[in-house]
């Protein structure tokens, strides 16, 4: 219902201005210290939200570009619940990644809410179990390019080829911040995944219902 809500109407505003401000005030500064020559960045309009409840599958094992994403953004990810708690059951829920394509080396991400994780999940393969604990998890996920990288493709993705599931952000001279270059939001659509792309929310709430009581 929280997510069905965030669809309609304009819902959506109050929370896709606070992630902005995030993004502008922390996130880029932060991906500037690291490639401080960069005078912009381009960055996920709305974030991917993800709620995975005890029992529940999130993603298999993937890395962005196999969903056409470019091969130079980079993922940022942020828990809202903790994650990797011993005290809940283990850390079988929380997101799984290896440190350079192709590694192999599996580890999970383990921290408290609100701690931001980045990884190169464009070609990194990462991935989730069931969750086998007793909390429910929830986290976002957004991907950010450098500008110097963000039109380096000869062919644009489904991502880049039509215009709002990325944001310009640049730095200003004026008040010495990082901030959109668009006048407005991006109004999110199906490109940003779940909740964006359901069509009929009683047919997937009935599905959920069926699902919970084969659980139990």
């Amino acid at each position: 219902d929280i997510l069905q809500t965030l669809t309609t109407d304009n819902h959506h505003a109050s929370f896709q201005a606070a992630y902005d401000d995030f993004v502008h005030s922390f996130c880029i500064p932060h991906l500037s210290t690291i490639a401080p020559n960069e005078t912009e960045f381009y960055y996920q309009s709305f974030p991917c939200v993800r709620i995975v409840q005890p029992g529940e599958f999130s993603i298999g094992p993937h890395a962005d570009v196999m969903y056409g994403h470019h091969p130079c953004s980079i993922n940022l990810y942020v828990p809202i619940t903790e994650i990797g708690n011993p005290d809940t059951c283990g850390n079988a829920s929380s997101l799984f990644l290896e440190s350079q394509p192709n590694a192999q080396d599996w580890h999970p991400i383990i921290g408290a809410l609100g701690r931001m994780k980045q990884f190169a999940g464009a070609v990194c393969t990462h991935w989730t179990t069931d969750n086998a604990t007793c909390k429910t998890r929830v986290s976002l996920d957004f991907r950010v390019i450098a500008g110097s990288m963000y039109k380096a493709l000869s062919h644009p993705n489904v991502y880049q080829d039509a215009d709002g599931y990325y944001s310009r952000c640049v730095h200003s001279d004026e008040t010495r911040r990082w901030q959109r270059a668009d006048a407005e939001n991006n109004k999110p659509d199906a490109r940003v995944g779940f909740p964006w792309t359901v069509k009929d929310w009683e047919k997937l709430r009935h599905k959920m219902i069926q699902k919970k009581a084969k659980r139990q």
